[in-house]
């Protein structure tokens, strides 16, 4: 208590007394984390008398964390500088925070702490873009090819990170440091190093902004961030020219309309039969909404391609007769858009299933225009051409909308492609369909893979799924198919083998009831391809990828030409 009240009183004599200081500065604020900018604090000290002094780092309620010099003498109008590298007394970075100079002068029995602080931090900077206008740029184009970017955060030279992510792995494609002082910073759509600077490609983009702190902190400390940790709108997408073609199939010989997107400028479109060179119609045009008659004659699948300049875009969009069919063929529209990658919600990252937590119908399909997965429909649809038979032609998501009944009329339904994204009601409305009498078939790995909502325009992601229980496992490949058994014909034209194919689905538990007519497999009793029959109907399972790039052997035909036409009468039956 006698010190206490001793402290007090020349505590109070020292604050009215002249200061024994000259000076002493510093920087407020270094990050000792290692990475050579700012990592420690150098206080410079000039006294008015001569003095022995004591040197230390105290926190801010006086506890002492290092001592810098002790028992130092200290010559009067000198400077003396002593630095500190953030650690305390036993080798340990300090924490984070605010800390004090404290000078200790034996011979005048003073002690002096600085009212000035100096920080500790080794807090990475998180800026965050929150927006990026406008969100489609087309670069070269005079008015569009320009993004703005807002930023929040420190504002000391910020370096704009641009990178591509509709890659398997994202890519740094430009990088530019701005003045300080902005927090807006400016993108002219162009990527490469310096004289090789040239428009950036079709694709989606994320733009980062990173910035050292007033400590010398670099941050954000991961880039790219990954996806789902994004903050704030920092995405952009670059697009020259793509369109949106109508949602169900267009009545043979009746005018549609089409999107276009062209940035203002002319283009250039030819309207054609999918694997035919002949051309039904052409023109040029500015319009944001083109009006185009469709083909007449039967059903399928019909091409119209845009171009402009050195872009071009092939947009297919499916063609219904207007004489009705027995047969059906469905395209896996749903499963098309779900792995579209395509951004929507600004986050710089393509927006796909299952990643994302749900996409938007009706969005341009991303590259040339042909949707993901497309050359195996094409594949069917030509060998449909070539063996000519009539059908009607739908989407998955048109059945899911209708329901059952929309099938009734049908003796075999062919799904051209995998409909990896199927909602509940197409799915049931298949079921259904089987089991009184039905017959249907697909081609491709991951049919009914996942279950999806669809509500309004836009798919959301669901849990996993099997179509009738059926339980299946994707396996790579390259791996040849032998014949297991055949009693429908499928195989009579196909040989004893079949492939190689780069991915295969084995089949390791059929549908309860399920009696196989046709199968073929890479390894006994795990069919890849596999015809089985249930209650009264007839499910056809083609589970490989590729079957379309097959080349012919011998001369012959290819794989899915020799199977196709027994696969087609087996479902029209």
């Amino acid at each position: 208590m006698v010190a206490t009240v001793g402290a007090f009183f020349v505590t109070t004599r020292l604050k009215r007394s002249a200061p024994v200081i000259e000076s002493l500065s510093f920087n407020r604020h270094f990050s000792p984390n290692g990475d050579g900018h700012d990592d420690v604090v150098v206080f410079a000290v000039r006294l008015r008398r001569t003095d022995v002094v004591t040197v230390s780092i105290v926190t801010r309620d006086g506890s002492s964390v290092r001592t810098l010099a002790e028992d130092l003498l200290v010559h009067q109008g000198r400077r003396y500088r002593f630095r500190w590298d953030g650690r305390t007394t036993s080798g340990q970075v300090a924490p984070d925070g605010e800390y004090h100079v404290r000078v200790s002068l034996r011979h005048q029995g003073r002690v002096v702490t600085s009212g000035r602080k100096v920080f500790l931090d080794t807090t990475p900077p998180s800026p965050v873009v929150g927006s990026v206008r406008p969100a489609v740029i087309t670069p070269g184009v005079s008015g569009r090819g320009r993004a703005r970017i807002r930023y929040s955060g420190p504002k000391r030279r910020p370096v704009l990170m641009v990178y591509r992510t509709d890659l398997p792995k994202p890519r740094l494609v430009a990088q530019t440091t701005a003045a300080s002082g902005t927090g807006v910073l400016h993108w002219d759509g162009r990527v490469g190093p310096g004289q090789l600077r040239r428009p950036a490609p079709t694709g989606t983009y994320l733009l980062v902004v990173r910035v050292r702190d007033a400590a010398g902190n670099l941050g954000p400390a991961v880039v790219p961030p990954r996806p789902g940790t994004v903050r704030g709108h920092p995405g952009v997408t670059v697009r020259y020219l793509d369109a949106v073609a109508p949602d169900r199939p267009v009545r043979a010989g009746t005018v549609t309309s089409f999107q276009v997107f062209a940035a203002g400028r002319r283009y250039s479109w030819r309207l054609h039969r999918l694997g035919e060179s002949r051309t039904v119609s052409r023109g040029t045009s500015r319009a944001g909404v083109l009006h185009v008659r469709a083909p007449r004659g039967s059903s399928g699948a019909a091409v119209l391609e845009l171009r402009t300049g050195s872009h071009a875009y092939e947009m297919p969009f499916a063609v219904q007769a207007r004489r009705r069919a027995r047969m059906l063929v469905v395209l896996p529209g749903l499963t098309w858009q779900a792995r579209n990658p395509v951004a929507q919600d600004g986050d710089g990252y393509p927006d796909v299933l299952p990643a994302s937590r749900s996409v938007a119908l009706g969005r341009p399909f991303a590259g040339d225009g042909r949707p993901p997965g497309f050359a195996t429909t094409a594949a069917v649809l030509e060998q449909l051409r070539a063996l000519r038979p009539g059908y009607d032609i739908t989407t998955d998501l048109a059945i899911a909308r209708s329901g059952e009944g929309s099938l009734r009329r049908y003796s075999g339904v062919l799904i051209a492609g995998a409909p990896q994204f199927a909602p509940p009601l197409f799915t049931r409305a298949l079921a259904a369909y089987v089991k009184s009498s039905g017959r249907v078939a697909w081609v491709g790995t991951r049919g009914f893979s996942r279950s999806v909502t669809v509500s309004g325009n836009t798919i959301a992601r669901g849990r996993p799924d099997t179509f009738l229980g059926e339980r299946v496992r994707v396996q790579s490949g390259p791996r040849a198919l032998v014949v297991l058994g055949d009693q429908v014909g499928l195989f009579s034209s196909a040989g004893g083998a079949l492939g190689p194919f780069p991915r295969l689905e084995p089949s390791l538990r059929l549908p309860a009831g399920a009696r196989v007519l046709a199968s073929a497999g890479a390894e006994p009793n795990r069919p890849d391809v596999v015809v089985y029959r249930l209650q009264r109907g007839v499910v056809a399972r083609v589970g490989v990828d590729g079957l379309e790039r097959q080349p012919a052997v011998g001369g012959g035909s290819t794989p899915i030409a020799r199977i196709m036409p027994r696969l087609w009468a087996l479902l029209s039956r």
